[in-house]
């Protein structure tokens, strides 16, 4: 053999030994440009970029507004029959104790209501945690004791006006927990007793309104 063949023939065989490496290479090394939607092999966990996080459970509206609404409703039935008994004992106005025995008679049925409506749901009498619950709740609180105790110490002359400013922001509490219920409340039951409720306080309002005009 020539010293040409023979430089030509080792030339070819580095040739296919060089291409062989490159394939080898090829073969060996990721494809980072692989289709990002190719399917991956049966077992292979997806990447943390395809998991979707847990959905947390929605906040229902209502929640507990149903029983939070009646518990409240009892507490705010007895905090006004504080108001309506000191106006019996110490009104000079018979304006004044005519319209506390008449809301005094007004009230009780729809309470009964919620009161069996608890008892129907395992919660039985409201207690007096239940009173103090309006405090850190969606509802106005139901403690009258300032106000009572204002209304007892109260001069003669000074006993009406208050008694009716107090009456008229227990009534508008008594509003506000009641609209609170329609619009978050989900018992059909309660919140047709809520209606009512809402409806006798707005009149009574207007009367305590006209009343204070008159004082």
């Amino acid at each position: 053999m020539s010293g040409g063949e023979a430089t030509v023939r080792k030339s070819t065989i580095i040739g296919i030994l060089g291409a062989a490496a490159v394939l080898a290479l090829s073969g060996c090394s990721p494809n980072y440009e692989q289709d990002s939607e190719q399917k991956p092999a049966a077992g292979t966990p997806p990447p943390a970029s395809a998991i979707a996080p847990a959905e947390a459970p929605a906040e229902t509206a209502n929640g507990n507004t149903d029983l939070e609404f009646a518990q409240q409703m009892v507490a705010h039935h007895r905090a006004e029959q504080q108001l309506l008994e000191v106006a019996l004992n110490n009104a000079s106005r018979q304006n004044v104790t005519d319209l506390a025995e008449q809301l005094e008679q007004q009230h009780g049925e729809n309470v009964e209501q919620l009161e069996s409506w608890l008892s129907e749901h395992g919660e039985g009498e409201v207690t007096a945690e239940d009173l103090e619950a309006g405090q850190n709740s969606q509802m106005p609180s139901a403690d009258v004791s300032g106000e009572v105790t204002e209304l007892e110490e109260a001069q003669r002359g000074q006993f009406p006006g208050l008694w009716v400013k107090a009456m008229i922001e227990h009534h508008e509490s008594v509003v506000e927990m009641t609209e609170t219920e329609l619009d978050q409340g989900s018992d059909e039951q309660v919140k047709s007793i809520a209606q009512r409720i809402l409806d006798s306080r707005q009149e009574e309002l207007d009367e305590l309104k006209q009343l204070r005009e008159q004082l």
